[in-house]
């Protein structure tokens, strides 16, 4: 009876530790290890669908089956700019500034990959209908207000208004004098 051999690697053994060590290499960049800081969230998401969430600590991903989304902790401060007619027809611009927390990164991730930035949005939309209640006089003496919005998993904070802009047009000056009447 004869027993056939194979032969996987004819050469030096030394010479096959650079090979060795290049497919751990890839092996490690593949699963593509993060080290979640204190100030972020991980959110590990497979087929679109949250895996886990990650506060602290190192995370691998399964390669080409999951992807990551950062999402920031705490408190962030986030300006806006709106341009709208107010209830008399007078166009304005106005500065805001708001503060967004992210308190359920569970909550929040699944209607958006970006819930801060759908907060900034779904914020946008209300100070316009807010303006749309108010005529020029009154918006200007507005400093800060609280708009309605509901985002899960997210808080937002109340608006401090900054400038309020608008172009000086015929209807413009009568509307705000007759408000001063």
């Amino acid at each position: 009876m004869q027993h056939a051999t194979v032969v996987l690697w004819a050469g030096e053994p030394a010479a096959a530790y650079p090979l060795v060590v290049l497919a751990v290499l890839a092996v490690v960049a593949a699963v593509e290890p993060r080290i979640v800081p204190r100030d972020r969230w991980l959110v590990v998401l497979r087929s679109g669908l949250v895996r886990r969430v990650l506060a602290t600590g190192v995370s691998v991903r399964i390669p080409l089956l999951e992807s990551y989304v950062w999402i920031a902790r705490g408190r962030t401060r986030r300006p806006l700019t709106v341009t709208a007619r107010t209830g008399d027809g007078t166009e304005v611009r106005v500065a805001a500034e708001t503060i967004i927390e992210v308190v359920d990164p569970l909550a929040a991730i699944q209607l958006s990959l970006t819930p801060v930035d759908l907060a900034l949005d779904e914020t946008e939309r209300a100070l316009r209908q807010l303006i749309a209640r108010h005529d020029v006089v009154s918006l200007a003496a507005l400093r800060t207000c609280t708009v309605p919005v509901d985002v899960p998993g997210v808080v937002i904070g109340e608006l401090e208004l900054g400038k309020v802009e608008l172009e000086l047009t015929p209807q413009a000056i009568r509307s705000v004098a007759d408000q001063t009447k």
